[in-house]
């Protein structure tokens, strides 16, 4: 009887796990409420060991470590968008969440080497940084440029994405807000609204992350955009305001959080674009 029990118990797990997490990433179902929460949670962990990593190779985390990371964040983008092509394997090392980890180890190994380097031999840590993620990303670029089928898509995404950062960018570069210092992360999220926008009016894409696809369902594509905008913003006041540039103890801790959010914008954004611009 307990044996029978415990195989019972163990086809519910194995069932829900193929339910919850398997499936969606094999069948390219998207996103559900458990396997949401559970992503953003290991995220979360990841992020807290992420802020310890930098803490014991000693780097600052400021925005010239985080422009020394943004070829990474291309070629996570990319590499998604090329397995939609069809130009590069689907395999679960690809595909969301498991390009986050891909990007994570290689970015993570980038960064030992060029550590180690920086210490023994001088070299700059971060131009060294930018040079590997920019080879992998010229790669990357490249395939996608060969494989370009709708170049209309892309001025339909910059000119809705420069209608409403343009003047984010003009009031804050005029007034003293908490946005100046931050508009790209908010520029970054405003590319990856205007992705989604015209993946789903003009070419039939469909929104599989669970919140934004219940707005979408009911106000439209266009509601990403003020969706973005609150949500960033409102974020990044917050960050701010529980931890001031005065705070240095806790400084790495707000910089890291806000690479962060700009990852969640900027690669989705990239994958959307280069998705689009493919016909994938």
């Amino acid at each position: 009887m307990k044996s029978v029990t415990m195989a019972g118990f163990l086809d519910t797990i194995s069932e829900f796990i193929s339910k919850y997490f398997i499936d969606p990433i094999t069948q390219h179902s998207g996103y559900n409420i458990i396997n949401t929460v559970t992503y953003a949670i290991i995220f979360a962990i990841g992020t807290y060991f992420g802020i310890k990593f930098f803490e014991k190779i000693g780097i600052k985390i400021d925005k010239r470590l985080i422009l020394s990371l943004l070829p990474f964040m291309i070629v996570g983008g990319t590499s998604r968008a090329l397995v939609d092509a069809e130009v590069y394997p689907d395999t679960p090392l690809l595909i969301t969440p498991g390009i986050y980890i891909t990007i994570a180890l290689a970015t993570i190994a980038t960064m030992i080497i060029m550590s180690v380097l920086h210490n023994r031999r001088g070299l700059d840590f971060h131009k060294g940084v930018f040079a590997v993620g920019s080879v992998l990303a010229l790669v990357n670029l490249g395939l996608v440029a060969v494989n370009i089928e709708r170049p209309e898509g892309l001025a339909y995404i910059l000119v809705s994405f420069a209608v409403l950062y343009v003047p984010i960018k003009v009031i804050s570069s005029r007034y003293d807000t908490f946005l100046k210092g931050n508009e790209y992360i908010v520029g970054a999220h405003i590319f990856d609204a205007a992705t989604t926008f015209t993946g789903i009016q003009f070419y039939g894409y469909i929104e599989q992350h669970v919140l934004t696809g219940y707005f979408i369902d009911v106000f439209g594509p266009v509601v990403m955009f003020p969706l973005k905008i609150i949500f960033i913003t409102l974020s990044l006041y917050l960050l701010d305001w529980i931890i001031p540039e005065e705070d240095l103890n806790n400084l790495n801790i707000k910089n890291i959080l806000k690479m962060v959010i700009l990852i969640l914008g900027l690669g989705p954004g990239i994958r959307n674009v280069c998705t689009i611009i493919m016909a994938a």
